[in-house]
């Protein structure tokens, strides 16, 4: 099909510009969302290892098979920095709170922005009722 109307002299260069405007607006999106979905699975898999570490010390595991069931599940992320507290009240029906930390690196340069940095720190915390009284010897969950 041939065209309605010729372009103009000299136009010949202005998609190549818009483009070359556009791109890297489009890119950023981009990245974004791919940011926004790796953060979305790093909170989830942080937020289910702290469930299942609370889950095992409220069954009676020590504060190691605590920690080494919380890294177990976590997922296999980069930058955890695995459990940071175990909290434990001494009696049956206490409860329990396990607290993990987690260090998010962003794909998309945010460190470019004034006022943000690269990372993204967030911290967990799942509480559940003690089953069982100290002393603490089941070692596995």
């Amino acid at each position: 099909m041939l065209p309605l109307t010729k372009p103009k002299r000299g136009e010949g260069g202005q998609a190549v510009l818009e483009m070359a405007l556009a791109v890297p607006f489009l890119l950023t999106f981009l990245f974004l969302i791919a940011d926004m979905a790796l953060l979305g699975y790093s909170y989830i898999s942080v937020t289910n290892a702290v469930r299942e570490g609370a889950r095992c010390a409220a069954v009676g595991g020590t504060d190691a098979a605590v920690a080494a069931r919380v890294e177990a599940t976590s997922g296999g992320l980069a930058n955890f920095a695995g459990v940071t507290s175990i909290v434990r009240q001494p009696f049956i029906g206490g409860d329990v709170t396990v607290t993990a930390r987690y260090a998010y690196d962003w794909i998309t340069p945010v460190g470019l922005v004034p006022g943000l940095s690269g990372t993204f720190t967030f911290t967990k915390q799942a509480t559940m009722r003690m089953e069982t009284t100290p002393p603490y010897t089941k070692g596995s969950c």
